[in-house]
């Protein structure tokens, strides 16, 4: 299939070969004294140069407007769609018996994403609300740019641990079934929300979303207990078939996101893919032939003149 990346310009290609016959006629009303039988060849010659240059000022626009011809591919496409739902309330930045917990999942979120850059990752940060920092994308240096910028209690010193789960969700409902995942990152208990963490993770599992859950020491801090509340984390990550780590330090934190990085990537449909074949090159050839053509015969005609 062919076409044009830029077709608004066709018009003005268009108009060249209308201005010629104007031209033309203009120069025929003005000119009835029959000279081509005693000019010189040179003359006669010259007098195609505005032709020739018109047809090669259309032949440009017609360059300039971008023909291309148009193929359609299928390609199948690897990786998963992977949310990284992290806490940020207030205890995820405490020191306690794991120091920083924020700062140790930075820095293992930056190491799934070396791991997996055929994955599209996304970032959800929950703490009294949930927020979307990052949806879906393979640009992971970003994801990794907005990381680095989350403070403890930024959205709320409490844990809306259902609404975060909710949040991922809605991140990944145009992903196929079974190339989709929640890796959740948290440190205490689910105290605020409007919706409970269990009914977040029943909706996981009627779509096939695992929710792998890690459970980070943080410390004591204002509106959180500062406990992992395991039970509820296994929980989750049973209902929808993923798996619970205990991480108490930075270095077992580490070790469950490398061993999440192992995961096998998920061979995605075929979509189809637009291509071009940029077929400018043909017209930009006439158009640099026909003008340099064009101002050779001008010359020719003008000193013939002389």
């Amino acid at each position: 299939m062919n076409g044009f990346a830029h077709p608004w310009l066709l018009p003005l290609a268009a108009a060249a070969p209308l201005l010629l016959a104007w031209l033309t006629a203009r120069r025929n009303r003005h000119q009835r004294v029959p000279a081509l039988a005693t000019a010189g060849r040179r003359i006669r010659l010259a007098q195609a140069a505005p032709a020739l240059a018109l047809l090669g000022v259309a032949a440009a626009w017609a360059a300039a407007a971008g023909p291309a011809r148009l193929f359609m591919s299928r390609s199948p496409s690897s990786g998963r769609d992977v949310v990284v739902l992290l806490d940020v309330s207030a205890s995820m930045g405490a020191r306690g018996g794991g120091g920083d917990a924020l700062a140790a999942a930075r820095r293992a979120v930056q190491a799934l994403a070396a791991a997996r850059h055929d994955d599209r990752l996304a970032l959800v940060a929950f703490g009294a609300r949930a927020a979307v920092l990052s949806p879906l994308t393979h640009d992971h240096a970003t994801l990794i740019a907005l990381m680095s910028n989350l403070a403890p209690a930024a959205l709320g010193p409490r844990t809306a641990l259902g609404d975060g789960l909710a949040v991922a969700l809605e991140l990944l409902r145009g992903s196929a079934r079974g190339s989709a995942g929640i890796v959740l990152v948290t440190d205490g208990e689910s105290n605020a929300g409007a919706l409970d963490p269990l009914t977040a993770a029943e909706a996981a599992a009627d779509r096939g979303i695992p929710v792998d859950t890690v459970a980070v020491s943080g410390g004591e801090a204002e509106g959180g207990s500062g406990r992992v509340n395991e039970a509820l984390l296994r929980a989750i990550a049973s209902r929808t078939g993923g798996r619970f780590v205990r991480a108490r330090d930075g270095a077992a934190l580490a070790a469950a996101f490398a061993d999440l990085a192992r995961l096998q990537p998920v061979e995605k449909a075929a979509r189809p893919r637009a291509t071009a074949e940029d077929r400018s090159a043909v017209p930009a050839r006439w158009a640099a032939c026909l003008l340099v053509a064009a101002a050779l015969l001008d010359a020719a005609g003008r000193r013939a003149w002389a």
